[in-house]
């Protein structure tokens, strides 16, 4: 048995109150630190367990990683790789929440940092909401060698799973909120002391008070640099170590040098001390840091809320057995019952009982919706009435809910240029009041030696970019979380710029105007050997293959034929071969070589042969009318582009006023029209279902489409609208242009005040404390406008 003063790995002492173990043959072993457990057990598990019985005593610290990347080493094993990534054969993503990320200068570090990481393919990096996600080959390089790199930097990593309802956030409010009542304690008492210190200025003061004072000042102000003013220090270090100054420099430097002057100025008996500026200082920029995370916390409630719809138990029906078991194991096929009340664990479809469901949160639908036996249920949804029972269709990261939260998760990482563009410029700007900073310094030395310091720190405090580097990141992190409480799943954070200028819309017909629930009103059989029955079963065995809204009016349980060589034509329909005998449906040219416009038909056919005619029926979605007219009301221009026939789309057309639509049209067709009103100066958004459409939605300016269900995990588009309503449209238009204008208005408001600012500073008409208010209001401001977007 191993000394328990010792690391059973590395021999080393354990530190005191260690409870770290590693099992070796059965026995509790003591290790030192989590990377020794690691190597440990990687040891134990790969069947080298003997290596520990056939050893010398091991020389202390041989074999232990080294000490910055021994707590992540642990991170390198398979069991974690699995439980915290999405593993896509040899490659993984992650989702990590990155303490002490504060600007856009550690957004282009950790990307470019990262990237430097062989087997990384890709990293997303928010700073709006601290978290980055990496693309990379694990075979490559572990999840424990990318958190090591981050806590290299000077970040706090922390690996988040794809269900994740722990809020760090939650610990950094915390203690963000500390530092503020740190902060303000110490801001009221250095403002009185100073208010004692100022009026003997002016009517005289006993220097042992003066000195009391000054001390008194000095006390309280050193917790309130050291603690709540921390993180500037620790983001400026950061910057300059990795020579990508960011906006905490010039504050750093203006914080850090009233201090030390003000200490140098008491203990000297000198003429001033600005201990007042100082804890002024770190106040105003505290609070508007936390006022800034308080709105970044917003754009991730969505997506907490919906982790906390899932119930963390379901109830099994086996039989006449009832079992409870952890809503995470549960597998396709298996039988659930849920009561009144009760959350649906997974996606299923009803099999006994009817009841009405809440889906609010879901699908944005107020009311209770009734669903009945073969219906289908999405996970999350409440039951509201009865006792029913389900069957497992999709559990775990396959439900609906899954999808709409790796969407919003997806949308919290999108960077729009326009972001990416202001990071950049602040960054410049950073360094160029640098300079500005010390040719006032040089001036005012050589001009008023007496005033050359409070002017500079002036100039540092007041300039700081902060209010220009928020003014976009700001705007567009409060307009994500506008567009997912509307339901809306922004994939692309392009596609806001280009809502706001769309001049024209090309809508889709089925699944877009209509509801994509299609139903077969009457069939017509052409050949007397087969009855409309027989004719049926056929059509539903080859439109399983197809993933077209007009194939779901032929599901009717387990297809009754067997087909082989099943062929999908795009925008045309299905082939396939049935006992022998080949056969085409879809529209009447693909299935007999002939045209008929008739009506909204659907043609079964075979050696060139029309053996029977569907017709179908499908509804307008709700409110299409009503948007389409506010869109015209707009001055946003509608077409309607189908791959339906003429009679269809003209019936559709018509009952909705658009005056220019095309029939027949293939994707082809359907990108050739985008293409031409792209040339004549158009912004082209297209609104389709997402998976048929995809090449035309790529081709657009923006994409937007509708999708539920299964169809979200496999919709390609820009916005998704998570609903069966189309009034979404007019808000995600409406708020794209909202968010363009609130940037302007911050990009202007940011470029105003410095350009009336610094000349004032630099002139030394702005005291230190009046530019500690001034460069916080005008953050405070900017985050302030950019929140008015979530109302």
């Amino acid at each position: 048995m191993a000394s328990t003063d010792l690391c059973f790995h590395c021999a080393l002492p354990n530190p005191k109150g260690a409870r770290l173990t590693v099992s070796i043959d059965g026995d509790e072993q003591p290790v030192c630190c989590p990377g020794c457990k690691a190597v440990a057990e990687l040891i134990r598990d790969s069947g080298m367990g003997s290596y520990y019985a056939m050893r010398d005593a091991p020389q202390p610290g041989v074999g232990r990683p080294p000490e910055e990347t021994a707590e992540w080493q642990a991170f390198n094993s398979d069991e974690m790789l699995r439980a915290f990534a999405d593993i896509d054969a040899a490659d993984a993503e992650v989702s990590i929440y990155a303490g002490g990320m504060y600007c856009a200068a550690c957004s282009w570090l950790i990307d470019t940092s990262l990237r430097k990481i062989r087997g990384v393919h890709s990293v997303d990096v928010n700073p709006i909401t601290h978290r980055l996600r990496v693309r990379w080959s694990h075979e490559q390089t572990g999840l424990g060698d990318i958190l090591a790199a981050l806590s290299n930097l000077g970040y706090e990593p922390q690996p988040l799973t794809t269900d994740d309802s722990t809020r760090p956030e939650v610990a950094e409010q915390r203690t963000a909120l500390k530092r503020l009542l740190v902060a303000s304690l110490g801001m009221m008492q250095v403002m009185m002391f100073a208010v004692g210190l100022y009026a003997g200025d002016y009517q005289g003061m006993d220097e042992d008070m003066q000195r009391f004072l000054r001390l008194v000042s000095f006390l309280v102000s050193t917790p309130v640099v050291f603690y709540a003013g921390r993180p500037f220090f620790v983001g400026a270090w950061r910057g300059v170590a990795t020579r990508m100054p960011g906006m905490d420099l010039p504050v750093s430097l203006a914080i850090g040098a009233a201090y030390v002057a003000s200490v140098y100025s008491t203990l000297s008996n000198g003429e001033a001390v600005w201990f007042d500026s100082v804890v002024m200082f770190v106040f105003f920029l505290t609070l508007g840091r936390y006022l800034e995370m308080r709105a970044r916390h917003r754009s991730i409630d969505l997506g907490a809320a919906l982790s906390k719809l899932l119930p963390n138990t379901a109830t099994t029906v086996v039989g006449e057995q009832r079992a409870v078991v952890p809503a995470a194991k549960l597998v396709r096929g298996d039988v659930v019952q849920i009561r009144a009340g009760d959350s649906v664990p997974a996606d299923g479809v009803i099999t006994r009982g009817q009841t009405s469901v809440d889906e609010a949160l879901l699908t944005g639908e107020a009311s209770p919706q009734r669903r009945g036996e073969g219906d289908n249920l999405s996970a999350g949804s409440v039951n509201l009435d009865n006792l029913i029972e389900m069957q497992v269709e999709n559990a775990g990261n396959d439900t609906t809910l899954s999808a709409i939260g790796r969407m919003s998760e997806q949308a919290r990482f999108a960077r729009p240029v326009l972001v990416q563009i202001a990071d950049r410029i602040a960054s410049y700007i950073v360094i160029a009041l640098l300079f500005v900073a010390a040719a006032t310094a040089l001036f005012w030395y050589w001009a008023a030696p007496e005033r050359a310091f409070v002017i500079t720190l002036s100039v540092l405090v007041v300039t700081c970019p902060c209010a220009l580097a928020l003014a976009t990141p700001a705007a567009f992190a409060a307009a994500g979380n506008r567009f997912s409480r509307l339901r809306l799943l922004m994939t692309n954070g392009n596609a806001i710029e280009a809502m706001a200028r769309a001049t024209h819309i090309v809508f889709d017909k089925t699944g877009t105007l209509t509801c994509g629930t299609p139903v077969v009103q009457s069939t017509t059989v052409f050949d007397r050997e087969l009855t409309p029955e027989q004719c049926f079963d056929i059509a539903a065995t080859l439109e399983q293959a197809s993933s077209h809204p007009i194939a779901t009016a032929f599901n009717a349980g387990s297809p009754a034929c067997v087909a082989t060589d099943l062929e999908v034509h795009v925008a045309q329909g299905v082939s396939g071969t049935i006992d022998g005998r080949r056969w085409h449906i879809g529209n009447a040219l693909f299935a007999f070589s002939e045209t008929d416009d008739s009506a909204a038909a659907v043609y079964l056919g075979s050696e060139g042969r029309c053996v029977a005619r569907f017709d179908i029926h499908d509804e307008l979605r709700p409110a299409a009318k009503e948007t389409l007219a506010e869109l015209t009301a707009m001055g946003i221009k509608v077409s309607l582009a189908s791959g339906d026939n003429e009679a269809a789309v003209g019936r559709v057309a018509q009952a909705l006023q658009i005056r220019d639509y095309r029939s027949a049209c293939t994707p082809d067709d359907k990108l050739r029209i985008i293409r031409s009103l792209q040339a004549d100066g158009g912004r082209v958004v297209m609104v389709g279902d997402g998976i048929n459409d995809a090449p035309v939605l790529a081709g657009a300016d923006a994409s937007i489409a509708l999708a539920n269900g299964a169809l979200l995990a496999h919709t390609s588009a820009d916005v998704i609208m998570v609903g069966n309503s189309l009034s979404p449209l007019i808000s995600a238009l409406q708020l794209s242009a909202r968010t363009l204008r609130i940037v302007r208005q911050n990009l202007g408001w940011a470029i105003l005040y410095n350009t009336i600012a610094l000349p004032l500073a630099v002139a030394g008409l702005v005291p230190p404390w009046l530019a500690a208010i001034g460069m916080s209001a005008s953050s405070l401001i900017v985050v302030l406008n950019a929140l008015r977007l979530n109302r």
